[in-house]
């Protein structure tokens, strides 16, 4: 078995190790002891299984099944060290699988030789590292990049050979997006549908070919699609403004979207990105566009991916008209679900592989009319260095990813008094949920460099959790999608006691950020924090924990 493993790795093992060094050069200090904590990036010692981890605690399950992975693998090494084995796999997926797509094509000039792996290099760092990678790698949405760098092994196991499409395989290829669920499934989706389509030569073994594809996407996405029907959420309209794409270059928002950025949160774009220095990214972008239609198309290298690319910007770019508005206004009314269209800039994931492939083939369009024309190899040099170029350019045009997204991404440990907490809450016989204060999604904690994050403790605790998920974003607020959050929002902002309230709901602990109540102590921390009655079990620097008794002869 080690033998036949070692042989399907060993044509990949270039490509592989210079995604490996590139999520090296990424991650840079962030790869030290301890937690990377950056906004939707929340990995917690020792992770609890719990009713969240299945979609069940309320709200729309978008962490599924990827915080179950983690808690499971945590059992079997430490939780840290599966974060950085998954961030390390998206950048040595990515880049080993635009390689492996480019390869696959018999119709390259240039396969099987030193000029052929220069080209598919060209195509895995172009994939593995430009600005969608970066933003969202800063946006945290580890999930998301999963999926995102599978995307070209399941296209790949699509068009082996236009044979039938084997389920098995293509199983095993959509691992990733099963991991990275909601978002990482619907982006594969589209693409793996459109490949299919286009693949066989008759109409007949196109439609047997799609049947598979959805079949497998079904059954690998029942685990959240299971609870996505079952536990009703809300989806606020106002969420389709607020996630619209943006503009984070001086070229508009169509022209951000076009140069993979646009993310609608102007605090993930990355260092040195959006001024008039991503001109030379644009140039990059228009050079692969244009070998992707004039190369990569003509030479069918993985015929269906364009129309997967067009489709894919056009879903990106819904939220940027009013009729394209109205259309996902309709579609969310219709299902809630339908909200995860609402931040289309992710489906730009196809047209990041359209480009790649374009570079790629493009290079070695240029190796191998060096070789024909000048057999001497005299014309050899200026295109193996133009292939070089094509190959580091990526890199040298977007430095803000390099070393922790220069700054952005590094580790911390978790306090030992958040443990402690911990530990009292687990130690409770006693049934009830947790609240956490103050009521709003993110926090920015001191201990985490001021830096924006997903509170952590709904991750950290088996009870269940109750939080204001709503989001604001600019002058825009999305409104809370979990039921209890949106019956608590006016009790809790009234600016009245909660402590009856909160017991009426069945709450037993609240947790509350320390630092709005920094510099007070003893009981009156309770009831300035809207609890008088409340017992405070422990309160430092960093928390307060307080436990709500029940009402007198029922403790």
């Amino acid at each position: 078995m080690w033998r036949q493993l070692a042989r399907h790795a060993r044509p990949h093992a270039w490509s592989a190790t210079t995604g490996l060094a590139l999520g090296l050069l990424a991650l840079g200090p962030a790869l030290k002891a301890g937690f990377i904590l950056s906004y939707d990036m929340v990995f917690v010692p020792d992770p609890p299984l719990g009713r969240a981890d299945l979609g069940l605690a309320g709200g729309p399950p978008r962490a599924v099944p990827s915080d179950l992975v983690v808690a499971v693998a945590a059992r079997i090494i430490p939780a840290e060290v599966v974060q950085r084995i998954a961030l390390l796999a998206i950048f040595v997926l990515a880049c080993s699988g635009a390689a492996a797509l480019l390869a696959a094509w018999p119709t390259l000039p240039t396969r099987g030789d030193p000029p052929a792996l220069l080209a598919q290099l060209v195509a895995g760092v172009c994939y593995a590292w430009n600005p969608f990678v970066a933003e969202r790698l800063i946006m945290g949405q580890w999930a998301l990049l999963l999926g995102y760098a599978g995307l070209p092994w399941v296209l790949r196991e699509i068009r082996r050979g236009d044979q039938r499409i084997r389920p098995g395989p293509l199983c095993a290829a959509l691992l990733p997006a099963a991991i990275g669920g909601f978002a990482a499934m619907s982006i594969s989706a589209l693409a793996a549908s459109a490949v299919a389509l286009c693949a066989p030569p008759s109409w007949p073994a196109r439609v047997r070919g799609l049947v598979t594809v959805l079949g497998v996407v079904l059954l690998l996405s029942l685990i959240w699609l299971i609870p996505a029907f079952a536990v009703p959420f809300h989806a606020d309209p106002n969420g389709i403004a607020a996630f619209a794409a943006r503009s984070d270059t001086p070229f508009g928002p169509v022209g951000s979207l076009l140069m993979l950025g646009g993310i609608w949160n102007a605090e993930a774009v990355p260092a040195g990105y959006g001024s008039w220095a991503s001109t030379g990214w644009l140039l990059l972008v228009l050079i692969a566009a244009g070998c992707s239609v004039l190369l990569a198309a003509r030479q069918r290298i993985c015929p269906g991916l364009g129309i997967a690319a067009v489709g894919g910007a056009v879903l990106a770019a819904l939220g940027l008209s009013a009729p394209g508005r109205a259309v996902l206004a309709a579609a969310i009314s219709l299902w809630s679900g339908f909200a995860v269209l609402r931040d289309g800039q992710q489906f730009l994931a196809p047209l990041s592989l359209a480009y790649a492939v374009g570079l790629g083939a493009g290079a070695s369009w240029l190796l191998g009319h060096a070789r024909r024309t000048r057999p001497a190899g005299s014309a050899a040099g200026p295109a193996t260095a133009l292939g070089i170029l094509a190959l580091l350019a990526p890199v040298l045009l977007l430095p803000g990813l390099a070393w922790g997204a220069a700054g952005r991404l590094h580790a911390v440990q978790y306090p030992a008094d958040w443990l402690r907490a911990r530990q009292i809450m687990a130690s409770d016989q006693r049934p009830g949920s947790v609240l956490l204060l103050p009521w709003a999604e993110y926090r920015r904690y001191r201990w985490n460099n001021g830096e924006a994050v997903f509170d952590p403790w709904p991750r950290m605790l088996a009870r269940t959790t109750i939080w204001n998920d709503a989001l604001r974003v600019g002058p825009l607020t999305v409104a809370a999608e979990s039921p209890q959050a949106r019956m608590l929002t006016p009790i809790i902002t009234s600016g009245q006691p909660i402590t009856e309230a909160l017991r009426a709901v069945g709450v037993r602990y609240v947790v509350i950020d320390a630092g709005p109540l920094l510099g007070d102590s003893g009981p009156h921390l309770a009831s300035l924090a809207g609890l008088p009655g409340a017992q405070v079990v422990l309160a430092s620097r960093d928390l307060i924990l307080c436990r709500i008794p029940p009402r007198a002869g029922r403790e």
